[in-house]
């Protein structure tokens, strides 16, 4: 994948980081606005924290955004406690999930039974991992970026995606459920605390896979309420946007091929997808309908 270097420079990079951000829009305010008390309030402290405070304290500069969302999760509780909040309101806490899950748990090898491979689930996964692929190299120079290191060299990116690949391997064998690969949110989350360190992020990672064997503690983040989670997805995947946009300023804005470039990525990158939803790939539903499935799905 390294080798692909060579063909990306901020023209191509700007539009693909941007995008990364515009596309999920879906998950900001619609689902911030199932309760804009709730969502609107965790964009404000989030706001707050990290533009307004970081100069404060230091905790407003380290954890804008986990004091956000357990401040704003402390008033949904407060909220379903007084019945302001009642069962079937967006912002209601439910218990439920956290009260029958175990204590502990801990995953075995093929815990759902052994896998199963078909043509149509390889060719899928094949077209997953290419998507995947490419959001991660764009999620690297957007890291890299908002640390303030070098762009990621060939050898960086090919070490980068071989261990997404091993971490899907062995997501894999375990039965998650889901792959292992760069997520945009956190690039957003460097972006507003600042923090970029490698030892941060590796006890973070230990204290991660500590907590995962506790059933009760992953069953506890399921009760933040949707709002709170779409008041989050506003400010990270805005702040994507915003480094993508950045390197712009590496680019000859005055050349018509480059605002070409720049505008039919963008346009087409959001644009596409939309055309995908309203008018879904139906050729081969004779008998292949799994591939109409990959295309309706790559689009």
């Amino acid at each position: 994948v390294g080798r692909l270097r060579r063909l990306i420079g901020p023209v191509t990079i700007a539009p693909t980081i941007a995008l990364i951000g515009l596309a999920l829009f879906k998950f900001g305010a619609p689902v911030a606005g199932k309760d804009w008390v709730l969502g609107g309030a965790t964009i404000a402290l989030i706001i707050l924290f990290s533009q307004y405070l970081r100069r404060s304290h230091r905790i407003f500069e380290l954890f804008p955004i986990l004091l956000a969302i357990v401040t704003a999760w402390g008033l949904a509780m407060i909220g379903t406690q007084t019945g302001l909040f009642p069962e079937g309101h967006p912002s209601h806490v439910d218990y439920g999930k956290l009260a029958a899950s175990p204590w502990f748990r801990f995953p075995s090898p093929f815990q759902w039974g052994m896998p199963q491979f078909t043509t149509a689930a390889i060719v899928g996964m094949l077209a997953g991992y290419l998507a995947s692929v490419i959001e991660s190299v764009g999620d690297y120079y957007a890291c890299a970026r908002l640390a303030g290191a070098p762009n990621p060299t060939k050898k960086t990116i090919n070490r980068g995606i071989t261990f997404e690949g091993i971490g899907c391997l062995i997501a894999g064998i375990f039965g998650t459920g889901n792959g292992t690969t760069s997520y945009s949110e956190n690039i957003g989350a460097i972006g507003l605390t600042r923090v970029a360190s490698r030892r941060v992020v590796l006890n973070g990672a230990i204290l991660m896979v500590i907590l995962g064997l506790c059933a009760k503690f992953g069953a506890l983040f399921t009760t933040i309420p949707q709002p709170i989670v779409g008041g989050m997805y506003c400010a990270l995947f805005g702040m994507i946007a915003a480094v993508g946009i950045s390197n712009l300023q590496f680019v000859d804005l005055n050349s018509a091929r480059n605002l070409f470039i720049i505008g039919f990525a963008f346009f087409m990158g959001l644009s596409v997808p939309e055309y995908f939803n309203a008018t879904p790939i139906t050729y081969f539903d004779g008998g292949m309908s799994w591939l109409s499935d990959i295309l309706n799905t790559i689009g």
